[in-house]
């Protein structure tokens, strides 16, 4: 418990490298991968379920997640989280759940990450509801992982290695493994409305494509 009061109240990262080295960002024509871009790159969105708390009202809830390692992408995001939350109460009752992502998350990867100009208020051109600064949004089923599942053992070691914190967490808490199967994917990154992504296009673009041979 000491170790995580102590790693909680650290004033900042020690240096400004990244846990994972960020890919570059893909053509804006390039909506699957841009999306799967965000999913690899990004560490935090919102979960919204469907509150048992508030019978039929919408709960979002700010969690971290991962979809893979830093060198691997599944497109799936996974959670670490607890029956003791909220979220997870919820999707005992109801499992449809909706995660949203913003490019405006970009700086919380590391402090050497800036904000893009079309997602900072900041800059006199941006904002995070600005078109260009992209939005996304993927609706699925919540599911739970059993423990002595080989994807479990993927999902945690990816977990632990993009949000370290994590292993210290109390163990009372009986964490578990879940994953959003995801179901439709709303994506937003340019002027014209939303574009309804096709989910098997979306699983089948490659952001580590492997290297041609000789």
């Amino acid at each position: 418990v000491l170790r995580l009061v102590q790693l909680s109240l650290a004033d900042g990262p020690e240096d400004d490298s990244c846990i994972c080295e960020l890919l570059e960002r893909p053509d804006v024509l390039e909506k699957e991968k841009r999306a799967r871009w965000m999913v690899h790159s990004l560490e935090y969105g919102i979960l919204s379920t469907i509150s048992t708390r508030l019978p039929g009202a919408p709960f979002g809830n700010v969690y971290s997640f991962v979809d893979g390692l830093c060198d691997t992408s599944t497109g799936t995001p996974y959670f670490y989280g607890t029956y003791m939350d909220q979220s997870f109460k919820d999707m005992l009752a109801n499992p449809q759940a909706s995660l949203t992502l913003t490019e405006a998350s970009l700086p919380s990867l590391c402090a050497s990450t800036k904000a893009l100009k079309s997602c900072s208020s900041h800059s006199g051109r941006g904002d995070p509801e600005n078109p260009v600064c992209a939005r996304l949004t993927l609706t699925g089923t919540l599911v739970e992982i059993e423990a002595d599942d080989g994807e479990y053992e993927m999902a945690q070691q990816a977990l632990f290695q993009r949000h370290p914190v994590m292993q210290y967490w109390p163990k009372n808490h009986e964490w578990i493994i879940a994953k959003l199967d995801i179901e439709d994917i709303w994506f937003i990154d340019y002027f014209g409305g939303a574009s309804i992504l096709d989910v098997k296009e979306y699983y089948h673009t490659d952001l580590f494509p492997a290297p041609e041979s000789d």
